[in-house]
């Protein structure tokens, strides 16, 4: 065996494939993303979504889960989870489902799904555990731990179901990701267009912005709504469901003008129709900056900001277009 054999034969492609045949060929069957939570699940499923799989009917970019599957087998009864999953079957021969939860129900799920074939991604916990701390402020160490965690969950799973796999290696995928795209086509029972191989094989990058946007915990929603010469107002409340009420920064000018808690009904605030149908409709986050009068002043720059968010509400900053007559009481 020559030197250049030994290096070929030696090459880590970052994937393990254990598939069975008759999973390859069937022409039915589930393709499970499985692994933790900013773990690479996201990249997998994207491309599944490129190359024409149905990822459920709640699903869409950039993380492409499926919050009505998902709701079921979190919250719901294995009734529940056996009607969704009947209902994707009988229109989709070949489906996908992807959510770094399901690794704390797989075992109980797994048995449920049509042919599952799992398609698990393992990330560097290090560099998943920084992800986590720049998405939501979690401590790296802890973040790890968690992470080791789970994938001994995933990997206690396979051990214990020996279901049909492809262990794939993030950081791999990331480096190669057309050898990759090529593998999970070879699992479909349709032919893949170029065109749609190529949009799969372009879906897989590094940290793209809108995923990043997508998956801040620290992500504040709302907008400013009103401006006098004495007040700011409007809403504001954190995308992640699980975080406090937001505490709100004013800028004038891009001098910081105080902070308030964004806790109060939108009604008390006389907001219009349409801004109270944005906000959701069980969460007091109104928020109102009282200010001396005459503090704002036609053509001052108004921003507001969360306190743990990195950008301002959407629309700040705000251009000031007040009558100066009315901070003076004039006629």
């Amino acid at each position: 065996m020559t030197g250049s054999t030994v290096a070929a034969n030696m090459v880590n492609p970052g994937l393990v494939d254990q598939v069975d045949n008759d999973t390859r060929q069937a022409q039915q069957k589930t393709l499970v993303v499985l692994g933790t939570a900013r773990g690479g699940t996201s990249a997998l499923a994207g491309a599944l979504d490129r190359l024409g799989l149905f990822t459920g009917a709640l699903s869409d970019g950039p993380v492409y889960e499926d919050v009505n599957l998902s709701h079921a087998i979190e919250s719901g009864t294995t009734e529940q989870v056996q009607s969704v999953i009947a209902e994707y079957n009988r229109q989709y021969p070949v489906w996908a489902y992807k959510r770094p939860r399901l690794l704390y129900h797989v075992e109980e799920v797994h048995p449920l799904l049509r042919n599952p074939l799992y398609l698990v991604v393992f990330r560097d916990v290090f560099a998943g555990a920084l992800r986590t701390r720049i998405s939501g402020q979690v401590a790296s160490f802890r973040t790890m731990d968690k992470l080791l965690g789970d994938n001994t969950r995933i990997l206690d799973f396979l051990e214990r179901s020996r279901p049909p796999a492809l262990l794939i290696s993030y950081e791999k995928l990331m480096a190669r990701p057309e050898f990759f795209i090529d593998a999970l086509i070879g699992l479909l029972p349709f032919p893949v267009a170029a065109s749609a191989r190529q949009a799969a094989i372009e879906f897989i990058q590094p940290a793209p912005a809108d995923y990043l946007d997508a998956t801040r915990t620290t992500k504040a929603l709302g907008e400013i709504t009103g401006l006098s010469h004495n007040c700011v107002q409007g809403w504001a409340r954190y995308s992640f469901p699980l975080k406090p009420a937001a505490v709100l920064t004013l800028h004038i000018n891009g001098e910081a003008c105080g902070s308030v808690t964004a806790d109060l009904d939108g009604n008390a605030l006389g907001l219009c129709e349409q801004t109270l149908g944005a906000m959701p409709a069980d969460i007091s986050c109104g928020f109102r900056f009282e200010l001396p009068d005459g503090r704002i002043r036609s053509g001052d720059e108004i921003l507001v900001q969360a306190s743990e968010d990195i950008t301002p509400l959407a629309g700040s900053p705000v251009i000031a277009r007040l009558d100066p007559r009315e901070a003076t009481g004039d006629d």
